[in-house]
């Protein structure tokens, strides 16, 4: 009996860590196989020695989309253009009218920065961005 209560704890416990990952910060604003990414060029703007810019990912078919859930996700980015690095700042999570349902924000200060991936998107648009 009592190796049947560890074996659920452990699984109880592995589910959770998974479920953490999976509802990151950085696992929302993930471009994923059935969506496309859109970088807006004229929201780049410049705000305490950083770089603000916005893109939104949206399904490849709006079809996909499920009925009266999120159907596209706007997220605003800060680019260090010195370090060449970036850190997610706001997702807004929207419906198919465009309204914000949600929005998640990181506060200044509490951001990871990052350096893109070669050739990824994210190092598409931080060159764009920072030149």
């Amino acid at each position: 009996m009592i190796r049947f209560l560890i074996g659920i704890a452990a699984l109880t416990i592995s589910a959770a860590a998974l479920a953490q990952e999976s509802y990151t910060v950085e696992g929302v604003a993930k471009v994923r196989e059935n969506e496309t990414a859109r970088f807006y060029s004229n929201s780049v703007r410049e705000t305490g020695g950083l770089r603000l810019f916005e893109v939104v990912i949206r399904y490849a078919d709006p079809d996909d989309a499920p009925p009266g859930g999120t159907a596209s996700r706007k997220i605003t980015y800060r680019a260090n253009c010195d370090s060449q690095e970036m850190s997610i700042s706001v997702i807004a999570l929207r419906n198919a009218r465009g309204q914000t349902t949600k929005a998640i924000a990181v506060p200044p200060g509490a951001e990871e920065f990052f350096k893109p991936e070669r050739a990824s998107l994210e190092d598409d648009w931080l060159y764009r961005v920072c030149g």
